[in-house]
């Protein structure tokens, strides 16, 4: 029995699927298994050629080496008869749910559904996204099996309060791309709102910029006079990142839909209190330990903001909480919970 690991859709650059693909594999490399690497830059005519390649050469090179199962941790892959099961991991369904004009969201609505329904499970890493997928794709439950994701703890902790340099001006932290369901325009206002009664105080927007989102965002900036205040820092390297977050007063994160939000738990590891939304994937990562606000709501959002600025001994308490929720989640959990699934799956077809 002989697992086919396509790692094809895993890209040069790091992304959420890169790393969580990164997290599991040395536990799936304990099973027999054959590696197809990735590397891609992940441009669109990149992503043309890889649709192209897992209809016409996966199922091919399942063949050639005889495998019983194929896993890929994105959802990619071939359609047609399936001559060898498919596994995906299906980290969210955004661009179906909030679509915009882009070969993405092409590609999703047109191809991913029908794969869904071929695979023979699909894996996820919230039971949110777990019900996005019965809803868009029609895949019974049965099919599908939640792994919640990790994070890395050897880097994502607390800064040691000996090395701790105090930021200048305090600020509070959003991580991640400026899509639109990102609400970074409300966030903006919100903090708007905030900003003449806390005049030291900043925000910071570290993520990869979006072609259309982030000039609305820019203007919006400047329109609320608050180029000296609003951050937008388009990349941030790793080692800085982990520092942005450990100086934070708080991790903001008021997403209109993610599948899970990686981010909040790599802030709770950090010690960072976190402020996110109700009713996606990121209530179920936060647990109780977070914040949680309506994420259509501005005024609501800048009254949360208000309460995490204000209120030390809450930013204290949340801290806490985190520190607990977080120490739930490793990848060392998720890549295990991985391997046993797709292990019983191999000796189920085997």
């Amino acid at each position: 029995m002989t697992l086919l690991l396509n790692y094809r859709p895993v890209l040069r650059q790091p992304t959420g699927i890169g790393v969580y693909a990164q997290g599991v594999l040395p536990a799936l490399q304990q099973l027999p298994h054959v590696l197809i690497p990735g590397g891609d830059t992940g441009s669109g005519s990149q992503r043309l050629r890889r649709l192209l390649w897992s209809q016409r050469r996966l199922p091919r090179l399942a063949r050639q080496h005889r495998a019983s199962l194929i896993f890929t941790p994105a959802p990619e892959g071939y359609l047609g008869r399936q001559a060898t099961p498919q596994v995906v991991m299906v980290h969210d369904l955004r661009p179906i749910s909030h679509p915009e004009r882009s070969l993405q969201s092409l590609y999703f609505r047109a191809w991913v559904p029908p794969l869904l329904r071929q695979c023979r499970h699909i894996l996820t890493n919230s039971a949110f996204t777990a019900r996005e997928i019965e809803r868009w794709a029609g895949v019974p439950a049965q099919r599908i099996s939640v792994i919640p994701l990790g994070y890395d703890a050897a880097s994502f902790r607390p800064a040691n309060p000996s090395a701790a340099q105090p930021s200048e001006r305090p600020y509070l932290l959003h991580v991640g791309q400026a899509y639109p369901h990102k609400n970074l325009l409300r966030l903006i206002e919100a903090f708007a709102a905030l900003a003449p009664q806390h005049p030291d105080l900043q925000l910071v927007l570290a993520g990869k910029p979006h072609p259309t989102e982030t000039p609305r965002l820019e203007a919006l900036v400047r329109e609320r006079g608050l180029q000296a205040r609003v951050q937008l820092r388009p990349y941030v390297p790793f080692e800085t990142l982990v520092q942005l977050y450990q100086g934070a007063l708080a991790l903001v994160y008021p997403s209109l839909w993610e599948g899970f939000g990686l981010p909040v738990l790599e802030a709770m590891a950090c010690g960072t209190p976190v402020l996110t939304s109700h009713g996606s994937g990121t209530e179920e990562a936060a647990g109780d330990a977070a914040l949680l606000v309506d994420p259509a709501n501005t005024a609501a959002l800048a009254a949360a903001l208000r309460d995490l600025v204000e209120q030390p001994s809450l930013r204290q308490q949340l801290r806490q909480r985190g520190l607990q929720r977080a120490a739930q989640f490793s990848w060392e959990r998720t890549a295990a919970a991985t391997r046993a699934e797709l292990a019983a799956i191999l000796s189920a077809v085997g």
